[in-house]
C-alpha cells in the first residue's frame, strides 16, 4: 500500500512541514506573535542628495502572542516602500518581538515556515529524480558540511595555524570525499581528484601571477567582506573553495564518459576534450550568472547614488569578477588535464 502511494506521500511532506512550522512557536524561547490587525498611521516622502525618493510608512499593529504568557499586544512598525532594509507587516504574519521598558517592539520576521518548506520541496524533488542515489547525495552533503564546520572551528580556535594550509587541506578532502561518492573508492576517483586539485592549483597560481604582475590594479582587496586582517589570504581561500565544485564537475563528466571506452590513447584524449568543450560554456556561464546575481543589488544601489559605471564595477564587482575569472581558469585547465590523465591510464592499462 505504502509502495503504491509513496510519491503522493512525498508530495504531502512540504505541506506537513509548512503546517508544523506555523505552529512551532512554543519551541522558541523568544516571544512569537501573529499579526491580527494592521493600520497605516502615517506616510511621508523622503529625498536624498542624489534625488532618490523613498516613502516612509508607519504601521500600527495588533498581534496575538503564540508562546509565553499569551494575550494581545500592540506595537508599531516603520518601513520604507523600497523595503531595502525593512519589511511591511500583514495580517497573518508571524514575527519575533522583544519587550523593552514594558513595550513590545518588532525584532524580526519569523521565516522558518517558508525556509523549511522550500528545503523540503528540494528534498522531495531530489528523491523523485535521484531515487536511491538521493541517499548518496545526502550523505555527501552531510559529511562535507560536517568537515567544513570542523575546519572552521579549528581555524577559529587556533589562530596560530595558517588558514591557507587549513583550507587547502579542506579543499583536498572535499574533492576526495565527493569523488568517492560519485564513482566509488577506485582508480577513477584518484584520477578525478588529481585532475581537480591540479587544475585548481594551476588556476590559483596563474591568477596570483597575473594579479602580482599588475599590482592588483582595479582589484580592491580591502572590500573583502567581514575581514579586517589578511584580506589577500581570504581572497584566495574563497577562490579555492568556490572553484572546486565547478572544476570537479568538469573532471567528473570527462572521466566518467571516457573511462569505460575501449579505444586507443589518442582517441580517449580527443573524446575527453570533446566532452570538456561541450560542458565548458554552460559551466562558465552559470559561474558568471551566480557572480552577477550576488552583486546586482549592491551595484544598482551604487548607480542610484550617483556613482559612475566604471567606479561601480571596480569597487562592487571587481573582486567577484577576478574570482570568477580565476575559477574559469580552473574549469578550462581541467579539460586537458583530465583528458590527458585518461589517455595515460589507457597507456598504462595497455
Amino acid at each position: 500500500m505504502i509502495k503504491k502511494y509513496w510519491r503522493w506521500l512525498l508530495i504531502l511532506l512540504p505541506v506537513a512541514t509548512f503546517l508544523a512550522a506555523r505552529f512551532d512557536a512554543p519551541l522558541y524561547s523568544t516571544p512569537v506573535a501573529q499579526v491580527t490587525r494592521v493600520t497605516a498611521s502615517a506616510s511621508q516622502t523622503e529625498t536624498d542628495s542624489n534625488s532618490n525618493e523613498d516613502r516612509l510608512i508607519t504601521q500600527r499593529v495588533q498581534a496575538r502572542l503564540l508562546n509565553g504568557p499569551g494575550g494581545t499586544i500592540a506595537l508599531t512598525n516603520t518601513y520604507t516602500a523600497s523595503q531595502a532594509l525593512d519589511f511591511p507587516l500583514r495580517v497573518g504574519s508571524q514575527i519575533f518581538v522583544t519587550k523593552i521598558h514594558g513595550q513590545y517592539q518588532l525584532k524580526d520576521d519569523k521565516r522558518d515556515a517558508i525556509l523549511l518548506t522550500v528545503a523540503m520541496c528540494l528534498i522531495v524533488l531530489m528523491i523523485l529524480v535521484l531515487r536511491r542515489h538521493f541517499w548518496v547525495t545526502l550523505a555527501s552533503i552531510v559529511i562535507n558540511t560536517a568537515i567544513f564546520l570542523l575546519v572552521v572551528h579549528v581555524d577559529i580556535s587556533n589562530q596560530s595555524i595558517n588558514a591557507w594550509l587549513i583550507f587547502s587541506g579542506l579543499a583536498i578532502v572535499f574533492t576526495l570525499v565527493t569523488a568517492a561518492f560519485i564513482v566509488g573508492v577506485n582508480r577513477l576517483m584518484l584520477i578525478i581528484s588529481g585532475a581537480t586539485v591540479a587544475a585548481t592549483v594551476l588556476a590559483v597560481a596563474l591568477g596570483y601571477a597575473i594579479l602580482s604582475l599588475t599590482g592588483y590594479n582595479g582589484v580592491h582587496l580591502e572590500t573583502v567582506k567581514y575581514v579586517t586582517q589578511a584580506p589577500q589570504l581570504l581572497f584566495y581561500v574563497q577562490i579555492v573553495v568556490g572553484a572546486l565544485g565547478a572544476v570537479l564537475d568538469v573532471a567528473g563528466d570527462i572521466a566518467v564518459s571516457v573511462y569505460p571506452q575501449a579505444i586507443g590513447r589518442r582517441d580517449k584524449f580527443r573524446n575527453g576534450m570533446a566532452v570538456g568543450r561541450a560542458v565548458l560554456g554552460p559551466l562558465i556561464g552559470v559561474l558568471m550568472m551566480i557572480f552577477v546575481a550576488g552583486t546586482f543589488a549592491e551595484a544598482v544601489l551604487w548607480l542610484r547614488n550617483g556613482n559612475a559605471v566604471g567606479q561601480t564595477i571596480e569597487w562592487v564587482m571587481g573582486l567577484g569578477l577576478a574570482q570568477s575569472l580565476i575559477s574559469a581558469f580552473g574549469i578550462v585547465l581541467a579539460v586537458p588535464l583530465t583528458s590527458g590523465a585518461m589517455a595515460f591510464v589507457k597507456q598504462v592499462d595497455a
